[in-house]
């Protein structure tokens, strides 16, 4: 049994935070014209916010680190962060500065995606603006890579004080420079877009063997519809996790990054990786019930309910 305090968080994020306007069409333009719009939300987004908030609506004890413009839309991120019980002490509001700001196209018959974005002007966070009492505090740290390299001298600080980290691989996210950060990553869980091209093979079993070569103790391959695929260091435990169907999808914006949030919540609790990803599986599905990426973070009674008569594809 560790001798080690309790630490004060359970999951920290390290990330950027945007504002998403999300829009309902009947089809994406095909060119000059007029679309009406059948329905729309304003939502926080990015993908290590999202599992933050997810991961708090759980029942986590959560903070997010980042720094993003001080206007209108940074207030925006603040609010919603404050009202899911996310600590922002090391969250700052740069003056001058704006807030990236996507604008995401839904189609009503299936929720394909079309997104345009403004990038925000803030100033990424350097090594020695990191927070380090809050990430010495922290049980996991969750990270994307941005705020490049901070993210790796926060990794280190989290290892150094017995945490561990967790690294969400998106679909067309992967970068050759992630190869410095992954031997640090505890939890590497990405998707198959970024599994193929991280270790150039289509084969999952191949994948998730490579992902644990480079260190990590849980490897996971995510494939939206198709569920997602687990390994663990001792080889022993390799498992499939199928998604679950729901009567309606709306929108899959953020289903990924709110299966972080609640994969992080159950490795929080203690409980295997089996659990873990049951949750995950069930608050994503859940979230694509509703528009936005945010649209439907569902509670841990909520999930529960749900997976009480859920089936599996």
């Amino acid at each position: 049994m560790s001798n080690r305090p309790p630490k004060k968080y359970d999951v920290v994020g390290l990330g950027m935070s945007m504002i998403d306007l999300f829009q309902v069409v009947e089809e994406f333009p095909a060119g000059e014209g007029v679309t009406e719009v059948l329905a729309s939300t304003l939502l926080g987004g990015g993908p290590v916010p999202t599992a933050m908030v997810t991961a708090a609506t759980l029942g986590a004890r959560t903070a997010m680190i980042d720094r993003i413009g001080a206007d209108w839309r940074g207030e925006q991120v603040a609010v919603e962060y404050r009202k899911a019980g996310v600590d922002l002490s090391g969250f700052t509001l740069e003056k001058n500065r704006s807030t990236t700001f996507g604008s995401v196209l839904v189609r009503k018959r299936d929720g394909a995606r079309h997104v345009v974005f403004s990038p925000g002007s803030f100033t990424p966070l350097d090594s020695d603006e990191l927070p380090k009492g809050l990430l010495r505090e922290t049980n996991i740290l969750h990270l994307n890579g941005r705020h490049w390299p901070a993210c790796i001298d926060a990794a280190k600080i989290v290892h150094e004080n017995g945490g561990q980290v967790s690294f969400d691989g998106g679909a067309n996210r992967y970068d050759e420079k992630f190869l410095e950060l992954l031997p640090l990553v505890d939890v590497l869980i990405v998707a198959r877009d970024f599994a193929e091209k991280l270790t150039e093979s289509e084969a999952t079993g191949d994948q998730l063997g490579a992902m644990i070569a480079l260190g990590a103790k849980i490897a996971g391959v995510t494939d939206g519809k198709n569920g997602a695929w687990f390994a663990t260091e001792n080889g022993d435990d390799v498992f499939h996790q199928a998604a679950y169907p729901v009567e309606s999808v709306v929108d899959t914006t953020g289903c990924g990054d709110v299966f972080h949030g609640a994969f992080l919540f159950g490795l929080s609790q203690q409980w295997s990786p089996q659990e873990c990803a049951q949750l995950a599986s069930a608050a994503a599905a859940m979230n694509a019930t509703a528009l936005g990426g945010r649209g439907k973070i569902a509670t841990l009674s909520e999930i529960s309910e749900f997976l009480q008569g859920a089936r599996i594809v």
